[in-house]
């Protein structure tokens, strides 16, 4: 059984400072990205974004991005998945990103692992307003945008989670996401926590989009 089977890895992200750390918790204290998403969020309110141990496995299932956090819309805890998103996710070398703290300005999210151990962060502010209304609009202008600002670094082709603005202006924004293809997002997209999770990410932590 390797290192990564022994322990999850979370990367704990406050947003309102950019201040970044990773902490490790013992497989058996808990088992995977909803177990922890309990623990996580009612510790700190975080919108937590995870994989399961068997991310990057033949088995069905096994290659979703489970999303967790105290929904704005549902008001209790509450799970959501994407398919297919954790096998991007899975190449940054952690189970978790855990998201704390509002950023001062809306903003996006670059994390990349090009080499070794070590993650990449940033948050680069921008203006939700006029990035919606630009290109191909909404969750798809922040996809576009993430690319054009931070594709060129990445060795292989990333993944971009984004909201609109139902995020903004209700209490049930969802968070949407497309493969990327040699640089290119293509057309075919997927959504999760349409309970609230986009809303949450915006209006709790202040993020827009995360790539």
């Amino acid at each position: 059984m390797n290192q990564t089977v022994h322990q999850l890895k979370v990367l704990m992200l406050d947003a309102a400072n950019g201040f970044y750390r990773m902490k490790r918790y013992r497989v058996g204290d808990f088992f995977g990205p909803v177990d922890l998403g309990i623990h996580l969020s009612h510790k700190h309110n975080s919108l937590n974004i995870g994989a399961g141990l068997l991310a990057g496995s033949v088995f069905p299932g096994s290659n979703r991005l489970i999303f967790s956090g105290i929904s704005p819309c549902w008001h209790g805890f509450y799970v959501s998945s994407m398919g297919g998103a954790a096998l991007v996710f899975d190449n940054l070398g952690i189970n978790m990103l855990s998201i704390l703290g509002k950023a001062p300005s809306p903003s996006i999210v670059y994390m990349n692992r090009n080499h070794g151990e070590e993650i990449e962060v940033e948050l680069v502010a921008c203006v939700p307003e006029i990035l919606w209304g630009q290109g191909n609009k909404g969750v798809y202008a922040v996809m576009d945008q993430a690319m054009e600002w931070f594709g060129g670094r990445y060795e292989k082709d990333p993944r971009v989670l984004a909201t609109g603005p139902a995020a903004l202006y209700s209490d049930f924004g969802a968070i949407g996401s497309a493969p990327v293809k040699n640089g290119m997002v293509t057309p075919v997209d997927t959504w999760a926590g349409r309970g609230g999770f986009g809303t949450k990410l915006l209006r709790e932590h202040g993020i827009i989009g995360v790539i």
